[in-house]
Formats: C-alpha cells, structure tokens, sequence
C-alpha cells in the first residue's frame, strides 16, 4: 500500500481524522519523555512534544506529523489520570470553570511546518453522582485532564471558544492547509476533507452557543454539481441531501438510489408538488397554501405525510419568495388542517453580506416560531445557515443548516 503520510500517535482519534478525509496512513507511535520541564509553559511543552515525537519516528520515505494535546487549568498542565481517584480529582477542578486544550503539531518533511491550537473549554458544574459516573466508565484513564469531549463528557461542555477539532486531538483545517502546502494532498480539498471541516465547525458552533451537536443536521446542497462530488459526499457519512429544483432532484435521486434523506429546498411551483410526494423527507420553503395542498394530497395518496417548513421572508426582499411575518401565522393554520404534510417549523433567507448582518434575521424567525408554536403543533425545526453564515445561524437556534459550496466547491454551471 502506498501511504500519503507517516502518523507519529497512537490516538485513535487523530487516526479518525484524518482517515475521515482520506489520508492513507502509515501509523507509527513513539515513545518519548512526556514529563514537562520545570516552570515550561503549557504552549511550550505541547510544542516541544509534538516536535519530539515527530523527530523520533527517524528517517521517514514520507512526510511524518505528529501532534500532543494538553489540558491546563490555572496554567497548571493535566496529565492523563494514574487512577480513578485522580480522574475524579481533576473533574471536580474542572467543574464549573474554563479551562485551556492546547494542540501543537509539527509536520517534518521537505517543508517542515508546526502551528498550534488554543481552546477555551466552559465546563457547567457537574454533581459528585455525575462525576463518580463517568469515571466508572473507564473514559477518562486515557485522556488528558481526565475527559473526552467527543465521548461521554460532551455533556459536561457548557461552550467551547474556539477548535473542536483541536479539543479532540488536531485541529484539522489548519493541518491540511499544512498538508496542501507540503505537496501531501493536491488543491483543492475534496469533497471528503471539506466535509470533514465543516462537520468540525458545525461542533465547534454548537458548543460555543452551549448546545448539543446533536441538535443540528447539515444538510449537503448538492445544486447543480456532478454526481461524483455527490456520491464522495454521501461516502463521507453525509446522509442528508438538498436539491433547489424537482428536475435535478429527480435525476439525482434516481442516480443515488436508496439511503439518502432527501430535502427539498427552495421555491415549490404547485403544478409540480406531486413529483416530490413519493421520496423526498423534508421540503423546506412552503410558502403557499395551494402548493402545500397539491404536495399534501399527492401524499396521502401514497400513505405518506411530509414534514414541510414555512419559508418567511423575513427581511421582505422582494427578489425572494416566502410570506411575510404576518402571514405565516396564516399559512401554518392552514396546513395544520391538510392530510399528508405536517408543518414542523420554519426557513428563512437573509440577505447576502457579512454574517453578523444575518444574525438579526434568524433571531427574528427563532422568535416568530416560539410564538406560534403550540402544545400540538411545537414546530422544532428552523432550517437558516447557509456556507458563509451557519456558525451564526446555529448561534441563534438553527436545527437545519444548508450548506453547498464550502462542502462540494464551486458549482458547474
């Protein structure tokens, strides 16, 4: 087998990375001093590790990068737990506070490179019952500081500010732009590697707002791009798929075949409605009775009923379609009354420019669905976030976001 890079860790989870963007990798752990100097800065030391260990792999036929994680509070450093007494001690230091994830990497070949990653954590107080919990587990012997945040102490994370990928072990876009520039992995980022840096950004959003990455699904918008990138992208677990028009969708569709959750995204013209009605999962963009009607019958008469979004135009650009504020309200009792679609939420598109210029448009849709959910109807979906703001959109309660060019690149005309 031909390897792409020499992988100087045991850590699985930076193995799962990279792997995850289709690296081929040559694993060869080292075994190295790790005992901090006397009063060596937490930076520092993570540093001196991560070159360390890149240096002892020796003479290496490909490039070789290696990384070390650390935790530290009060600019102490916290190992990896001796016992379970110890792990328990360093969860309750943690309980309640911020503390530091330092990652360094170094990258050793014809253009050695080495940067690192500085990661604010926010842990919420954690009960003793909670603490003994996971340290019964047998999680946290291995991990710096005694917790993983992409296992069972996920929960613990009140935000994080800065790389999710950092906290886990490498902070993954930073080494492939290294690995880019290194000559490793050619321009530009597949659609795999870009998946991959998105999925860690969605995380990194979602913890920093205090929720739970779980809560957010991306959504590939595969419009107009060459079913190869489509297939990569679904390849790279990406299983929630969004078309804008029902003619590309259908051919798409057909091509893919079983295993995708189809999203219908965009204006829905009536008199084409029941094309959908057989496969697709969500249609976000409802923003007339009638369409909602014609989609509705076609599916009851296929024994379905499609969760569908009220598109609102929030900022009342003329150029896009969905209702206005006042007329959502309208448009959702009406089709609380039709068989076959069930409203569940509700979509917007602000207008282009910076991101922070969105943020008071997805504030005002998160607040129009809380008043108009109810007990019946508690519409817990709000699909808004595209490629250039959905760390914002998630901010301010996104569940859906829609991502198209930062996943599959440009698109083909």
């Amino acid at each position: 087998m031909q390897y792409d890079l020499t992988l100087a860790s045991a850590s699985p989870r930076r193995r799962q990375l990279l792997e995850g963007v289709g690296l081929r990798l040559f694993v060869q752990p080292v075994e190295i001093d790790e005992r901090p100097i006397p009063d060596e800065a937490p930076l520092r030391f993570a540093q001196r590790m991560a070159q360390e260990k890149a240096e002892a792999v020796g003479a290496s036929p490909r490039p070789v990068l290696a990384s070390d994680t650390v935790v530290t509070f009060d600019g102490v450093i916290l190992g990896k737990p001796q016992d379970e007494t110890e792990a328990a001690e360093m969860l309750r230091r943690l309980s309640g506070r911020v503390h530091q994830v330092i990652t360094a990497w170094t990258l050793l070949g014809p253009q050695p490179q080495r940067g690192a990653s500085i990661t604010d954590v926010h842990f919420r107080p954690l009960s003793e019952a909670e603490i003994q919990a996971y340290v019964a587990t047998g999680e946290p012997m291995d991990k710096a500081g005694a917790y993983g945040i992409q296992g069972g102490a996920g929960r613990f994370v009140r935000r994080i500010e800065g790389s999710y990928d950092g906290v886990v072990g490498l902070p993954l876009a930073d080494v492939l732009e290294a690995l880019m520039r290194a000559g490793v992995i050619e321009p530009p980022f597949s659609v795999a590697q870009r998946a991959a840096m998105i999925m860690g950004r969605v995380k990194a959003a979602a913890l920093a707002a205090g929720r739970d990455p779980a809560q957010i699904t991306l959504v590939a918008v595969s419009k107009r791009q060459p079913i190869e990138r489509v297939r990569e992208a679904l390849a790279s677990g990406l299983v929630h798929l969004g078309e804008n028009y029902v003619q590309a969708w259908e051919s798409v569709a057909f091509q893919l075949g079983p295993g995708v959750v189809w999203h219908f995204i965009g204006h829905l013209q009536r008199n084409k409605a029941k094309r959908l009605a057989g496969r697709v999962d969500l249609v976000h963009g409802i923003d007339d009775a009638r369409v909602a009607e014609a989609l509705g019958r076609a599916a009851a008469a296929l024994g379905r009923e499609i969760p569908v979004l009220v598109q609102v135009n929030v900022a009342g650009e003329a150029s896009k379609s969905g209702v206005s504020v006042a007329e959502a309200g309208p448009l959702l009792a009406a089709i609380k009354g039709m068989a076959g679609v069930r409203p569940v939420g509700l979509m917007t598109l602000p207008p282009e420019g910076d991101p922070e210029e969105s943020r008071p448009h997805f504030a005002a849709l998160r607040a129009l669905r809380d008043a108009l959910a109810d007990e019946a109807h508690p519409l817990p979906e709000l699909s808004m976030g595209m490629s250039d703001d959905f760390e914002v959109a998630i901010e301010e309660g996104a569940t859906l976001i829609r991502v198209g060019a930062a996943i599959f690149g440009p698109r083909v005309a």
